[in-house]
């Protein structure tokens, strides 16, 4: 897990270096060209990155409780399998696990866990703790519904960004989006990942 969590953190920190290239741009040439893509392809990054990651540590988690290392859930009490697999469980022991993961790795392939609620849901699978985010938010010293809320907003201003080119509509120009803006969320998504990681470890 500790290799998924140096992973997150060093993807997040390389969208710094679109950032140096946004200010270089910005200030340094000052093309007369539009470059606040290079800030929404940042916003998206950070996003997809956590993505990634809570993917990552829930699999792994998921895996330590199949092989007995990790305190079984509720939730992963009720994961279900299909019989081809619980075959390939029964017949192949030595591969046991790498057939479980590949299972959870399929059945979640479908999943986004950016969302809070879905974020949480899909911690429940590794960790039985009913105030996921208050114990998150309390980590990084942060009241609870704003932690929730900027997440939220940052994966519906990501998704603008994706699916709607970030235009609210036909008729409106786009949306504006400062270099500060990803600062911040830079920063929030490494410091909910890390207390999400020593919340799970």
């Amino acid at each position: 897990m500790l290799i998924a969590y140096k992973r997150f953190t060093d993807l997040v920190n390389n969208t710094q270096n679109v950032g140096v290239l946004y200010e270089y741009i910005e200030n340094t040439m000052k093309a007369p060209v539009d470059t606040s893509d290079l800030l929404r392809w940042q916003w998206i990054q950070c996003i997809s990155v956590f993505d990634k990651f809570v993917h990552d540590i829930v699999r792994i988690g998921m895996v330590e409780i199949f092989q007995g290392n990790r305190i079984s859930t509720p939730k992963f009490n009720d994961f279900q399998i299909d019989y081809q697999t619980y075959e390939n469980i029964i017949n192949n022991p030595l591969i046991a696990s790498t057939v479980f993961e590949q299972r959870v790795i399929l059945k979640h392939s479908f999943l986004a866990f950016q969302d809070p609620v879905k974020v949480a849901d899909a911690l429940s699978y590794i960790w039985n703790e009913n105030d996921k985010w208050g114990k998150i938010s309390g980590l990084i010293c942060m009241n609870k519904k704003d932690c929730v809320t900027f997440l939220k907003n940052a994966v519906i201003r990501r998704n603008q960004i994706v699916h709607e080119s970030d235009y609210t509509d036909a008729l409106s120009r786009r949306q504006d989006i400062y270099a500060q803006d990803v600062v911040d969320i830079r920063n929030y998504t490494l410091k909910v990942g890390g207390a999400i990681y020593n919340c799970v470890k």
